[in-house]
């Protein structure tokens, strides 16, 4: 009898297309030590059927295909300064929701988890805005939107290329005609445990809940994008990409999920989403007289679906075409995979001691000293040398 889906952990990207899949409702997706997510078999309910392995996506090639790339950046000032980059994301979904469609994306909850919801109208579609450097659960969103498929009510999936690829493991045939799905330049994706921890550092510290928190705040401008706490009382405690301390791990890849080393199927030219949007990073060199620093998407499209959808989108946007090989130096997610902080296994230990300590993290991170640089010089020395080195010291 099965107890989990896949071998080893590195394996997994915890997209929760088991979960969906399974047809006695055997598999949960549960935290580990680390607060990652992975799929767990109840073998009380389990029938062998082998089914969430047969249709588990990790490990499957993906060939290349021709995308056509463009920045694109939303006419309208307020959409830009809610969203994370050019307010693409937003055009995209009015349109879903002119076709009577519904929207799914990552949002907070009321507790600050990530989870992938559903949205029927605008109204619901403002906390899908803005990146969640958070796993988002998305298990339940993929049978959700599933069912509306098989239904036929069209769909506009959003979310990691390794959720869109565990989606596409679990919609199949005429099903996925009426679906859309959008995936970004993933970076990696963080662990659900320690924001939790981080977010609980900041209430022990300040005494009070933290009520929100937008990780990509452009009050500073798109480019230096800032992470902003909002206290009850509306306290707002801000932090750039150098200082604050979540943030800062994060760009750092100390606490990614093990599997993000090893997305390479999913990336260039492989990714599965009809439209994949990112940072249109380098703007102020690839296309200065757009650049206004509020915002602008690069948006590479993977098949005619996806073309379609954006043309439908141009009464939003503004659209420009761009060339792929002029963006690779200023986005190297859009090929390279993230490779793991090689403190990430000293941070892992630190944080099931003490959960996450916003100081401790800093100083894990920071530059080695003079002194530090020396030690290790020496501690690297032949034994000989050591020997004479100690002598001298010594004397």
């Amino acid at each position: 009898m099965r107890q989990t889906v896949r071998p080893s952990k590195a394996e997994c990207t915890g997209c929760g297309a088991c979960a969906s899949i399974c047809p006695k409702n055997a598999i949960t997706m549960q935290p580990d030590a680390e607060g990652f997510c992975y799929p767990v078999v109840d073998p009380a309910l389990c029938i062998s059927c082998d089914l969430c392995e047969k249709r588990c996506p990790v490990g499957a090639a993906h060939e290349a295909h021709s995308v056509q790339a463009f920045g694109a950046q939303h006419k309208d000032a307020a959409v830009r300064a809610a969203s994370s980059s050019g307010g693409v994301f937003t055009a995209l979904a009015r349109g879903m929701f002119a076709r009577g469609g519904v929207v799914f994306g990552a949002a907070f909850d009321d507790c600050l988890h990530v989870e992938h919801i559903g949205a029927m109208d605008e109204s619901e579609l403002a906390g899908m805005r803005g990146s969640k450097y958070v796993q988002s659960d998305a298990a339940d969103a993929i049978a959700n939107a599933a069912a509306l498929l098989s239904r036929g009510i069209p769909v506009l999936f959003s979310g990691t290329p390794c959720q869109i690829d565990g989606l596409l493991a679990r919609v199949r045939g005429k099903e996925r005609e009426k679906l859309l799905t959008v995936d970004f330049v993933c970076h990696g994706v963080p662990s659900p445990g320690v924001f939790a921890s981080y977010i609980e550092s900041l209430e022990r510290a300040h005494g009070q809940r933290v009520v929100a928190y937008a990780f990509r705040d452009k009050r500073l401008g798109w480019k230096n994008f800032s992470s902003v706490a909002t206290l009850e009382d509306g306290t707002q405690l801000s932090g750039t990409q150098t200082d604050e301390p979540f943030l800062y791990g994060f760009l750092q890849n100390l606490y990614l999920r093990p599997s993000c080393t090893q997305c390479s199927q999913l990336r260039g030219a492989r990714h599965l989403a009809d439209l994949t949007i990112a940072d249109l990073w380098g703007a102020q060199d690839v296309c200065p007289e757009r650049d206004d620093d509020t915002g602008l998407s690069l948006v590479m499209v993977n098949t005619q679906k996806g073309r379609q959808a954006l043309r439908e989108a141009e009464r939003e946007l503004t659209v420009f075409p761009m060339r792929t090989d002029a963006l690779l130096r200023y986005n190297p997610s859009l090929e390279q995979t993230a490779t793991a902080h090689p403190k990430r296994q000293r941070f892992f230990a630190m944080y099931a001691k003490r959960g996450f300590d916003g100081e401790r993290v800093m100083k894990l991170l920071a530059s080695p000293g003079r002194a530090e640089r020396i030690a290790r010089r020496i501690a690297h020395l032949p034994a000989g040398a050591l020997r004479r080195a100690r002598a001298l010291i010594r004397h």
